[in-house]
């Protein structure tokens, strides 16, 4: 089986892993040889993989750095090719899409293990490498929004304000759109108005900000800050004394102590500063695709590379400059 596999240990003989020693993009290799995986527990899928997307950031998550080689990818879609039994609702042939585990990984191969849990159905109407685009971006966004920060999912009780950071990426896009389907007040946060501030629009914020223009805002009932570092620290000059400021920067509870602890936000001691991880699930996986049904978000691709050339495209996410999408991988 073909397969992108990271190698365990440096040339020299020291072993990847945290802390301090991140494995190098070098460390990415191509195995025509990998071992096929095998399902063996039930709610287990076996797919052929046909599509998988690059994060730029994979090599960095200590929880892929087992003794043996590591394989990346978490998005996913594919064809069934075995389940376990027949009570998992899926079928060999079946076409589905989603997101494994963070401490599995493994797509960026010809075969991959996937849960019942993980996966979920693919339309027809989306090509392989559109379905892979969407899980890992909007399964952290419908999680941010409706299960940590606890939003409605249909304002009945209220419409809040939301501040979204970061909104012009790809998590971004569709915490934008989902706040705003969900009928809350979305004002989207970026470095450039000139850049972004058309498209925000066009997937729904009703307000765009730059940064550097916070100080102008009403307060916002929720933040969720996809940026980390100065924004995280100025995101506390707008929310509310009682709001909910969620952040994928792991710092955010250091960030609110350290304001404590200066008087910079007094009168803040009540916010909620919350810090997630998403998991696949099959509830948010359920909202998203009948968003998609209903034409409402789509996979956005910038570019679709080959397996043999997932190193170099690794390399690139990290400067991808404006492109809008997630770098697709065809298996």
């Amino acid at each position: 089986m073909r397969a992108a596999r990271v190698r365990p240990t440096s040339p020299e003989g020291t072993p990847y892993g945290f802390p301090g020693n991140v494995a190098p993009s070098s460390a990415i290799e191509i195995h025509d040889d990998a071992p096929k995986p095998q399902i063996s527990k039930p709610g287990e899928l076996l797919i052929r993989v046909k599509a998988s997307t690059v994060y730029k950031d994979n090599l960095e998550w200590n929880e892929l750095y087992p003794p043996s080689h590591a394989t990346l990818g978490n998005d996913f879609s594919g064809i069934v090719t075995a389940v376990h039994d027949s009570k998992q609702n899926f079928s060999v042939g079946d076409h589905v899409y989603g997101m494994t585990h963070a401490n599995r990984g493994g797509t960026w191969a010809e075969y991959a293990i996937v849960t019942t849990e993980e996966a979920i159905k693919k339309p027809d109407n989306l090509s392989w490498e559109e379905a892979a685009a969407i899980p890992g971006s909007a399964l952290t966004a419908d999680q941010a929004l409706f299960r940590h920060v606890g939003l409605e999912i249909t304002a009945q009780n209220g419409q809040k304000r939301v501040l979204i950071t970061g909104a012009g990426g790809g998590i971004g896009t569709f915490l934008v759109q989902f706040a705003t389907l969900a009928g809350h007040h979305v004002v989207a946060a970026s470095s450039s108005n000139e850049r972004n501030e058309s498209f925000l629009h066009s997937i729904g914020a009703h307000e765009v900000v730059e940064y550097k223009d916070f100080a102008t805002l009403d307060k916002v009932d929720v933040i969720v800050d996809t940026v980390g570092f100065q924004v995280l620290a100025d995101c506390w000059s707008v929310i509310k004394p009682d709001g909910t400021l969620l952040s994928f920067d792991a710092r955010s509870w250091g960030y609110r102590e350290e304001h404590k602890r200066k008087g910079v936000s007094k009168g803040k001691e009540s916010v909620r500063a919350l810090y997630m991880i998403a998991e696949p699930s099959r509830e948010s996986m359920a909202r998203i695709a009948e968003h998609v049904a209903n034409g409402n978000i789509k996979g956005r691709v910038s570019k679709v590379v080959s397996l043999n050339d997932v190193r170099e495209a690794y390399e690139s996410a990290h400067s991808r400059g404006i492109a809008r999408g997630k770098i697709a991988v065809l298996i």
